[in-house]
């Protein structure tokens, strides 16, 4: 027997039961509308529908690079609450009164865009998908001109027959009016001694760092924005030999140093070292979110701030959960355990004991010498360009080059 017939009737039902919800839903809106009327509030005005909603990832944070300038660091979460793909169009970062500070569209706005967990580039939104879009304002160093708000402008389109186009009734999108935290960056000392540490996977660009996102308890953390991978470079290569063995990196077996005083709260050690080149699908030893950090060791330095050493040789850890530590103090020596691919240094600022579900905190080194920025190619060379300089209280930016000699 022929199904068509009732199939098209069913179908019809369900269009007209979605008008009839549809409607449903403005007679109510209707209805509390009038009620607040009735209140005196006036109600929330009428605004179009959009085929986006638009959300700060959390509170936009200020951090004083090597640049000299104040970066302002978040990332907003775009989500499609449409039928069809959405393509972002525009992104533009606005102040408290309108003035504009940052645009990205075009290629430009795609280099910071990917889905969760991606380093794919895009500007689509899929339905009822999601992508994070990395913000780095960047602002003189008069830190008086960091506004207290940004709002944002976003543009978007789709396509013109889309189902349910009809109740889109706005491309664009006033907002989200974010609060900016403007409490100073963290001071520390460096975590380690000597030249040519690269700062590696640093703020402020897209990386494996600062565009990661993860889900906590059901809300968005951002554990990795500030955090850097320090790993060292002598006379222009990173390793001697072939690099396939961690001994032949430079920095394998550095000395790691306190960086402030506090109580050590965490400790895994006996976690083995993996081969140079590792990656996360041929990694057995990363059994859980803890293992990722490898041999690590977690240090409260004050109420709410806890600072991260990660990836240590197996065995080397010289603390113990309780001990008070001082700055300068050494806790182990620099491998190339956990979610590593090299023998470097992990260490970032939290906000939590949760290596993975806290929030990263900006920070500053109180005094280094600024050796220029590097360049690494897949051979394992580098270039540094840009001359050295002192500074002070500044945070490293992507490829960085510090000399913590004293």
């Amino acid at each position: 027997m022929d199904e068509t017939p009732t199939v098209q009737l069913d179908m019809t039902r369900r269009f007209f039961a979605s008008v009839c919800a549809l409607l449903t839903i403005g007679a109510t809106s209707t209805a509390l509308a009038a009620a607040q009327d009735a209140r005196g509030d006036g109600g929330r005005p009428e605004v179009a529908l959009t085929a986006l909603e638009v959300r700060g990832v959390r509170a936009p944070q200020i951090v004083r690079g090597t640049d000299g300038r104040w970066h302002i660091e978040y990332d907003l979460a775009i989500t499609n609450i449409f039928t069809a793909d959405v393509t972002l169009q525009s992104v533009e970062v606005l102040d408290g009164s309108g003035q504009p500070l940052l645009r990205l569209d075009g290629e430009a706005l795609a280099a910071v865009t990917t889905r969760f967990l991606s380093t794919t580039p895009t500007t689509t939104v899929p339905p009822s998908g999601a992508v994070q879009t990395v913000v780095d304002v960047v602002l003189p160093a008069d830190r008086t001109k960091i506004p207290a708000r940004l709002t944002h402008r976003v543009r978007y389109t789709f396509p013109p027959d889309a189902l349910y186009h009809q109740l889109i009734g706005s491309r664009q999108i006033e907002g989200p009016v974010l609060e900016v935290e403007r409490r100073e960056p963290i001071v520390v000392a460096p975590p380690l001694r000597g030249a040519g540490w690269i700062a590696g996977n640093a703020c402020c660009e897209p990386s494996s760092h600062r565009s990661f996102v993860l889900a906590a308890n059901g809300i968005l953390v951002t554990p990795e924005v500030f955090a850097i991978d320090w790993i060292q470079g002598r006379d222009g290569r990173l390793f001697q030999g072939d690099g396939s063995q961690n001994s032949q990196w430079y920095g394998h077996g550095a000395p790691i140093l306190t960086a402030a005083d506090g109580v050590v709260v965490a400790v895994v050690d006996g976690m083995p070292e993996v081969p140079p080149g590792t990656t996360v699908v041929d990694n057995p030893t990363l059994t859980d979110a803890t293992s990722f950090g490898g041999n690590h060791v977690l240090i409260q330095m004050r109420p709410g701030v806890f600072a991260l050493y990660g990836h240590m040789i197996t065995g080397s850890i010289r603390v113990k959960v309780g001990d008070r530590v001082q700055t300068g103090q050494e806790l182990g020596l620099l491998g190339n355990s956990g979610n590593t691919g090299a023998p470097h240094l992990h260490f970032g600022l939290i906000d939590g004991l949760g290596v993975l579900s806290s929030d990263s905190l900006p920070f500053v080194i109180d005094r280094f010498t600024h050796q220029g920025i590097a360049k690494v190619l897949e051979t394992g060379e580098v270039v540094i360009t840009g001359s050295a300089r002192e500074v002070r209280e500044a945070h490293p930016l992507s490829n960085s080059v510090g000399d913590f000699s004293p």
